[in-house]
């Protein structure tokens, strides 16, 4: 059992407009990719809070180990851009297209946002670090309703 996060409590005036009933597919997974445990934990804390499945990886090898293993569950994807030693969230998010064509991604990050474009992962959307909480929710939401109405 995870031990609930700190930094999550000032997300509990966000939770109320995205509550479960509100969410566009309930039980819909996460794929939330962060090398900070404590960040990594507030993530999961909120979007759990929210109504989805969360599968959560530290480093990019679980991530796409993940991805492997659960690419037929996982509906979006959350993930840094800076992951520590080895692959960077570019390279999770070509393996993830790789094996899911439209699987929508997210990424946020304090340093990389302007290589968004030069990294030429289309269909995804670049944050910048600090985020809201209620960007992000709203942009993981935008991501499964594109992907839903694609779907169609």
């Amino acid at each position: 059992m995870r031990e609930r996060s700190k930094l999550a409590k000032p997300i509990a005036g966000v939770l109320g407009r995205f509550s479960r009933c509100d969410s566009l597919s309930p039980n819909a997974t996460i794929l939330i990719v962060e090398d900070e445990p404590l960040i990594r934990l507030a993530l999961i804390d909120m979007f759990e809070a929210t109504g989805f499945v969360v599968l959560d990886a530290g480093d990019a090898f679980e991530a796409m180990a993940l991805l492997d293993t659960h690419a037929d569950s996982i509906g979006i994807m959350l993930t840094d851009i800076r992951l520590g030693d080895g692959p960077d969230g570019w390279d999770v998010a070509r393996y993830a297209r790789s094996r899911l064509e439209d699987l929508p991604i997210v990424f946020v990050s304090g340093d990389s946002a302007g290589d968004w474009r030069e990294a030429g992962i289309n269909r995804s959307v670049m944050l910048a670090k600090p985020v809201a909480d209620g960007d992000l929710l709203a942009a993981v939401r935008t991501g499964l309703e594109q992907s839903s109405r694609q779907g169609d």
